[in-house]
């Protein structure tokens, strides 16, 4: 590809944000314009990185068998009805009336519609086991789009859908999925954890999301240092109800207990015949600002604060206050205090997110609430830190590490669904001997536009977007001539370097340009091209060019007789490069 036969739409501002993120990188290197909120054009280069990435999706979901078909966008009310999910999307689903006042619904996912057509075309057991798959747009009203493409109304999934005569034959296909999953996300090369999550509303018992970390991340997971243990927050809360056989109406049951002579927690959890451990005490600070003077501070009642720590958080932070001052300013006793309809900021340790059924003070004088949980009757706080001393945590069932919340982007999720549509939308198969059977069911996403932002997130520097594997980036080979239209001889193996190229079947952008050479370079380093070779008269006339590695920033000086074969070889190399270049 010529430049001057392409359109980058990069920006010229500097990458000088402190609070830089995939959003404004993708904006800045020419990805993707805004059109309304959580709507976005993706422009020709972020449009080339997408088709890298469907192409490495399709690569392996077509190694284990999976037939790729598209599913329509637009779904008829009534599809969504007999599941009964168009009342438990709520808001989410984007409906659409048409000119006969038929109701229609803009898919934000297709176990509904592949269903009905499974229902409609396979009645036989040896039909199956199949695996289907699209990629394809999907649309959810989402009440707060942000961070460009990680949350937004339209968006693009791999979805995929197995259907089975028995559990045993959806389990294994879950596995492979699995495993595939983890091949994808290795050659990409990216960091990535896998969690045990919540089927929410799409259905079933087992499933499992892919996380990556980032700063930016909406969702939470809770791990260890050595990531040996790893939970969703919110899964957790699900085997709390199953561990103590407690159903969601009684767990959100919380009393209030009153205890006049408790000087302290060791007294309190002997009152509640409980551990210590099972108790979060709030401890106010006194800060130099006028518009906070004071800081809510809550910890696990057998930890101590770390002053140290807490001053590293916010400098204005002066001194904890003492029993007689918290009865002076707030009118109540010391472990009476608590978070509830505290009119001040609050800052929750490490230690209290994991807690369930815990005491905690009621903010009324010598009053209590037990079994108290987090998001439940309250919500946990939002400025989570790690205020304590540290000791040996025994929040782990098998180490001794120190648990962290970690925030996270979702970019892929899998399910077991099992029969619940099927049973909901009577698809069904007969088996070899004419008994009818419910289909069981298996779910697989990818979210490939978040799935682009998440690995931007981890994959940046001052000059723009390096992808962690060369094949996502929009073009492989980058070919930078210095001062083209005043040196014959740079334009003439400028030109000859891209022709061979070309032949080869490699992704190459030439900068023929009559551009500044500063310009040229910050183009080709903000979107990323892996490969680039600069040419300019001095080493042209010793018959050399530079090489210079954009993940790296290795640089070399290579003869242009064994350029070409230099490029080659670290792109032949890779076992699945058959995937983006073909030998003509």
């Amino acid at each position: 590809m010529l430049t001057t036969q392409y359109l980058f739409f990069t920006s010229k501002n500097k990458i000088c944000d402190n609070n830089i993120n995939s959003y404004f990188l993708m904006l800045k290197s020419g990805m993707i314009r805004k059109l309304s909120s959580g709507i976005y054009t993706w422009l020709p280069t972020g449009l080339r990185v997408i088709n890298n990435f469907t192409k490495i999706i399709r690569y392996f979901m077509e190694d284990i068998g999976a037939i790729e078909l598209l599913l329509p966008i637009l779904h008829p009310s009534k599809v969504w009805e007999t599941s009964g999910r168009i009342n438990e999307y709520g808001n989410e689903l984007l409906k659409i009336l048409d000119r006969k006042k038929h109701n229609f619904v803009l898919a934000p996912t297709h176990e509904e519609v592949i269903n009905y057509l499974i229902n409609n075309e396979i009645k036989s057991y040896k039909s199956l086991p199949i695996h289907l798959y699209q990629i394809q747009t999907k649309f959810r009203d989402e009440i707060r789009s942000r961070l460009g493409v990680i949350r937004s109304k339209e968006f693009l999934m791999k979805d995929s859908y197995s259907f089975h005569i028995n559990d045993i034959s959806l389990k294994k296909t879950y596995n492979i999925v699995l495993r595939t999953y983890k091949k994808i996300f290795d050659f990409m090369n990216i960091k990535y954890l896998i969690v045990k999550a919540d089927n929410n509303i799409i259905g079933g018992d087992i499933s499992h999301e892919f996380h990556i970390l980032s700063k930016n991340g909406e969702n939470s997971i809770v791990l260890s240092k050595d990531k040996k243990y790893i939970s969703n927050k919110e899964l957790r809360e699900y085997f709390f109800y199953k561990k103590y056989n407690l159903n969601k109406k009684k767990f959100l049951t919380r009393r209030i207990l009153i205890f006049k002579d408790c000087l302290n927690y060791k007294k309190l959890a002997q009152n509640c015949n409980l551990s210590i451990k099972n108790i979060i005490k709030t401890i106010i600070v006194q800060t130099l600002d006028k518009k906070n003077p004071f800081i809510a501070l809550l910890i696990r009642a057998d930890y101590e604060l770390n002053l140290h720590k807490i001053k590293k958080i916010n400098n204005k932070i002066t001194k904890i206050l003492s029993n007689i001052e918290i009865e002076q300013i707030f009118k109540i006793n010391t472990n009476s205090i608590g978070p509830f309809n505290l009119k001040i900021p609050i800052i929750g340790d490490y230690s209290i997110i994991n807690m369930y059924n815990f005491v905690i003070g009621a903010n009324i004088k010598d009053k209590y609430f037990i079994n108290t949980n987090w998001k439940i009757n309250l919500p946990i706080p939002d400025n989570i830190q790690d205020i304590r001393y540290i000791i040996n945590d025994d929040l782990t069932s098998d180490s001794n590490n120190l648990i962290k919340i970690k925030r996270t982007i979702e970019i892929a999720h899998i399910f077991q669904i099992g029969k619940k549509y099927s049973k909901i939308m009577n698809t069904y198969i007969y088996d070899k001997n004419k008994i009818k059977k419910f289909i069981h069911m298996g779910c697989y996403g990818i979210g490939i536009s978040r799935l682009i932002a998440a690995i931007i997130e981890q994959n940046y520097d001052s000059k723009g977007i390096f992808w962690p594997n060369q094949f996502l980036a929009p073009f492989l080979v980058a070919i930078i001539p210095i001062n083209m239209y005043k040196y014959s001889m740079v334009e003439k193996y400028s030109f000859l370097i891209y022709k061979k190229f070309k032949l080869l079947g490699i992704n190459v952008i030439f900068d023929n340009r009559n551009e500044t050479p500063g310009v040229m370079f910050a183009d080709i380093d903000l979107i990323g091209v892996p490969h680039i070779i600069i040419i300019n008269n001095n080493n042209i006339i010793n018959n050399n060019v530079e090489y210079k590695n954009r993940k790296t920033g290795f640089k070399n000086i290579i003869s242009i007789n064994l350029i070409i074969d230099f490029i080659f070889h670290k792109i032949k190399l890779n076992k699945f490069s058959k995937i983006f270049y073909s030998k003509k």
